[in-house]
């Protein structure tokens, strides 16, 4: 487990302003909480990213499964949630990226789907277990994600790869490597894909992964993956910019090589 003390300064704010946020307006179904993903790492990217927090809830109501109903209603839970998100965001200059999911729905292997959109899956909850049950998450209220989780067998942990995969496959589908951010995510976590079809474990950062992919890939995706570092720290070049969009579609392809198709007969890219 990562010590609070190990996030920035702003994260750390962010955090505790969101936590006292959540129990005030979630109370005791508020069963845990925790910071994880990239800020949890030492070797973060050097400009604040989001600031990514799991919460597991003990009970919602049906209606506030379902985003067309409590949306309409500013008193609801879901709702004053999703204004907590704004004003911290505001206040502290990072966006927060909360998943809330029902400590009912983690205990197993099925996919658990959002708390409050109840259509929407986790598609990376192998990778996202992998972590916890790691010890790369910070906590910060009630029960800890490892507690609450069993291990991710192989077979749900190629899923979750596949689908990531199938995500990148539709930004490029979509046009989207005229976005350096777009394309810098492409070029990353398309390394961790690799990364871990190789060793077995996802718990590794970006720039780790953007590391091991130097040492382990041909030269010739060695300056976009180095291209791709520049941008993940806000440092890039207008010709960093032109490399990661010229390169992110044979990459994510070069990815999917490696990475067969599990399902038969599908098409890409399966949107996620």
């Amino acid at each position: 487990m990562i010590p609070i003390d190990a996030l920035p300064a702003t994260a750390r704010a962010a955090s505790f302003h969101l936590r006292d946020a959540l129990i005030e307006i979630l109370a005791d179904d508020l069963v845990g909480l925790w910071v994880h993903g990239g800020t949890t790492f030492a070797d973060r990217p050097e400009r604040p990213g989001d600031l990514d927090v799991g919460a597991a809830l003990g009970h919602v109501a049906p209606d506030e499964r379902r985003p067309s109903v409590w949306r309409t209603v500013e008193t609801s839970r879901p709702a004053r949630i999703r204004e907590a998100h704004q004003a911290i965001a505001r206040e502290h200059g990072l966006e927060i990226d909360a998943t809330y999911l029902l400590v009912e729905e983690m205990a197993g292997g099925r996919l658990p789907r959002a708390a409050f959109a109840r259509s929407r899956r986790e598609n990376g909850w192998a990778v996202e277990r992998a972590h916890w049950l790691a010890g790369q998450f910070v906590h910060l209220h009630g029960r800890r994600p490892d507690e609450l989780v069993r291990a991710p067998t192989p077979s749900e942990l190629r899923f979750a790869l596949d689908r990531e995969l199938e995500h990148l496959e539709r930004h490029v589908e979509e046009g989207d490597a005229n976005d350096p951010y777009e394309a810098t995510y492409a070029i990353w976590n398309g390394s961790r894909i690799l990364y871990t079809l190789e060793t077995g474990s996802p718990v590794v950062s970006k720039r780790s992964a953007g590391e091991w992919a130097l040492e382990h890939l041909p030269q010739r995706w060695h300056a976009v993956i180095e291209a791709a570092g520049r941008s993940y720290d806000g440092r890039s070049a207008p010709a960093d910019a032109e490399l990661l969009r010229e390169s992110m579609a044979g990459f994510v392809e070069m990815v999917r090589a490696r990475l067969p198709r599990g399902r038969a007969g599908s098409r890409p890219p399966r949107w996620s």
